[in-house]
């Protein structure tokens, strides 16, 4: 565990009960932090994965996070949206006057598909909310972490895809190499600030998303769904699909004063996925 005792946390894409972005709050609020909780709480029709989480988990979410005796502040955000994440940052200052860790893990895979035939749309609401909503995110809660004079921690979610990406999902993958490189520019320009920038690339993580992604596998190929799961498995040489817990850990090592000196890296977390 890690003392992050009077820290204030954002994460977004945090409504999905068991999605990453939850995880990451629990494990934040475990060492100790404040966090505020973000997610967009809406049904979209370009998302059949429902990847996004409804109102409801998030209040829950809250509720189990102020139960660990921390302070939670749940919030609906568009990352798309550069008022309605002006608005997350607002409440975040209004409700704890201070922002010391920012998560932007709230993302999307919408219409995979070969290039030949992804539909023009597709790649421009993927790049929309994974590159520029990260991009809006750290944008306009810096100024607040940068008032407050104490450093402080980026957590950029970003996949393995990023690195080692696979047919059928170019948007997603260069959505997520968008978010390296911005990881590694903004820590440059943060370095002077003590605010360290540092992103998460996961492999397979046994979440919804995942979980949606190997069943339209099994519709593509004709293989059963028992069957793509054990071939995405056997890739791993660690056997096992990531709990959404292991990703966490990593983050909140990253939020931590362990990792002060540690800046503009892309962290795999993949149990050796990417060496086969």
């Amino acid at each position: 565990m890690y003392d992050l005792r009077g820290k204030v946390a954002v994460v977004t894409g945090a409504g999905r009960r068991g999605g990453i972005g939850a995880a990451v709050a629990r494990r934040l609020a475990q060492d100790g932090a404040h966090v505020v909780v973000g997610d967009i709480c809406a049904s979209l029709t370009d998302l059949p994965h429902a990847g996004s989480g409804a109102w409801e988990e998030l209040s829950a979410l809250a509720e189990e996070i102020e139960s660990l005796g921390v302070r939670a502040l749940p919030l609906r955000v568009d990352v798309t949206d550069a008022a309605s994440v002006e608005a997350m940052v607002a409440g975040t200052k209004e409700s704890f006057g201070r922002l010391d860790i920012l998560v932007n893990n709230a993302g999307a895979a919408i219409g995979p598909a070969p290039v030949l035939h992804m539909a023009e749309e597709a790649w421009r609401r993927t790049l929309e909310i994974n590159a520029t909503g990260t991009f809006l995110c750290c944008r306009l809660a810096l100024p607040l972490m940068i008032e407050g004079r104490q450093g402080g921690r980026i957590v950029n979610m970003a996949s393995i895809a990023a690195k080692k990406p696979r047919p059928y999902v170019s948007a997603y993958a260069a959505s997520k190499a968008a978010v390296v490189a911005l990881t590694r520019a903004l820590a440059q320009e943060m370095a002077e600030h003590g605010i360290t920038v540092n992103a998460v690339l996961p492999g397979d993580v046994d979440t919804a998303m995942k979980r949606w992604g190997l069943q339209l596998e099994s519709a593509v190929t004709g293989q059963s769904y028992d069957d793509v799961v054990a071939a995405a498995v056997a890739r791993i040489p660690l056997g096992r699909l990531a709990a959404p817990e292991d990703v966490a850990q990593l983050v909140a090592f990253l939020a931590s004063d362990e990792a002060s000196f540690i800046t503009g890296q892309a962290y795999n977390i993949t149990g050796g996925r990417e060496l086969t």
